[in-house]
């Protein structure tokens, strides 16, 4: 099946803020321009800061080729570019001149397997500090560069130039630019977690749109037909049967999903209800599985921990034998608690883990994961990758007097965890590649016939002899 999907590569640096300061200006100018833009990222990791959706009205999403086979990359990327003028896959490459290496693995976040996969025409970032002393060195290019945008001009003056000098030394167009302005930068890098300084956003977007050529980028865009994929039909639920319910939390505290999470809970019968842990009396009547993604446990804990009849829904889901799966922050605060500077916090008491915010938060890390026993996320021995979330360190913290095969670990590794059907990841996983698992989170679910244990409260809690889990 060929398909028309407008897209191109960014090939930024190997440093510096996601997206980058170039392609925040490219993706916010056009979009000021009424460009209907979907930005990709290479590498599958929520963040916080979904500076992404304010600056195009559109949630970022996700390529990673060492979670996602290549159907699968195809099938996103086109779904994804399907309301779309443009899609702009930004990444890094890790070696330039070659794109792909034919029988090695693709690094995580690599972009070079992307282009060649989907066939992307490649707008390399080159930074304009090279020319800044009256020299001329133009930096290691991609092999396959279809065109350059140029990063940090000094001064409008030197566009002509340089633009000159580049066509007569590699042969390529540029077709963008985006001036130094300091200030805007130092105000973008410097922006907190959720914050999204506007002024500016639009300061870089029209300092874009002065030097942008738009018919290069629309023509550079369309140049190449989309390859041949096969879409995966999503599992429907037969005709006549009811529809299960999906409660996930999305409030100031909890929000990082990927897009194409609930496009496949959705492709597979799912109804979607937001439900607010910060705000919110009780989950939303009639759920079948509750979802609590990543997000901002530390900051939000004080005012989680005082929405008791919050925890007490939350707790009474799990007692009748119904689904939660969590994430990152999201399986902190159902921890037993939350420690936060020194700060212990009561979580909901449903997890048997504390989390502490590292003090020094580092990198997700790129892992893969075994089951060690049976559960509704899958079989034991099921292998799941994703990256682990670096802003928690974890201690295991069993609840005293209640029968272990209630709950435990998950995986050896000490980030997955359970309680009856109560599942938390300290793994972010993009669950569009890994459809026996989305198919887990919609198949058959028949709770537990007596009713378990009643869980302890938070204020139960008892210093367990195990050390961290690593």
């Amino acid at each position: 099946m060929t398909t028309p999907v407008p897209r191109i590569a960014l090939a930024t640096s190997t440093s510096g803020p996601d997206p980058s300061i170039a392609g925040l200006a490219l993706i916010a100018g056009l979009t000021a321009r009424r460009w209907r833009v979907q930005h990709f990222r290479t590498r599958a990791c929520p963040t916080a800061t979904e500076v992404v959706a304010h600056a195009t009205g559109m949630p970022g999403r996700h390529l990673d080729t060492w979670l996602m086979p290549p159907d699968v990359c195809r099938t996103l990327l086109a779904e994804g570019v399907r309301t779309a003028d443009l899609g702009v896959v930004e990444g890094r490459l890790d070696s330039p001149g070659v794109l792909c290496e034919a029988g090695l693995e693709p690094a995580p976040g690599d972009l070079g397997p992307l282009v060649h996969i989907l066939d992307l025409p490649v707008v390399s970032v080159v930074p304009a500090a090279g020319f800044r002393d009256g020299t001329f060195h133009l930096p290691d290019l991609p092999r396959d560069a279809a065109a350059v945008i140029l990063d940090g001009l000094e001064s409008p003056d030197d566009l002509d130039r340089l633009r000159r000098l580049i066509r007569l030394t590699s042969g390529l167009p540029v077709v963008g630019a985006v001036d130094l302005l300091p200030g805007a930068r130092r105000e973008i890098e410097a922006a907190p977690p959720g914050a999204f300084p506007r002024e500016a956003v639009d300061a870089l977007a029209a300092s874009f749109l002065r030097h942008a050529d738009l018919k290069a980028i629309e023509t550079l865009a369309t140049s190449r037909s989309y390859p041949e994929y096969v879409e995966r039909p999503g599992r429907r639920r037969p005709v006549g049967s009811s529809g299960f319910r999906v409660a996930y939390a999305r409030d100031a505290a909890f929000g990082c999903y990927f897009p194409d999470t609930f496009e496949a809970l959705a492709a597979l019968g799912a109804q979607l209800v937001e439900f607010s842990p910060l705000n919110d009396g009780a989950l939303p009547d009639g759920v079948d599985l509750v979802m609590i993604g990543c997000g901002l446990a530390d900051v939000y804990a004080g005012q989680l921990a005082s929405n008791v009849s919050m925890l007490a829904s939350l707790r009474q889901h799990v007692c009748r034998g119904q689904r939660i799966y969590t994430e990152g922050g999201g399986s902190a605060y159902l921890g037993r608690s939350i420690i936060v500077d020194g700060e212990r916090i009561p979580g909901a008491g449903i997890l048997p883990v504390e989390a502490e915010r590292a003090a020094v938060p580092r990198p997700p890390e790129p892992v893969v994961r075994t089951l060690s026993r049976d559960s509704w996320l899958g079989p034991r021995g099921s292998k799941v990758r994703g990256y682990r979330s670096g802003r928690w360190n974890l201690k295991f913290s069993p609840t005293p007097f209640e029968c272990p095969s209630c709950y435990g670990r998950l995986s050896g590794d000490g980030d997955f965890y359970f309680r009856h059907h109560a599942v938390g990841s300290f793994v972010h996983l993009h669950l569009a590649a890994l459809p026996e698992v989305v198919s887990a989170f919609a198949g058959p679910h028949h709770p537990s016939l007596r009713r378990p244990t009643t869980i302890a409260l938070p204020d139960e809690t008892r210093e367990d002899e195990a050390g961290p889990d690593a």
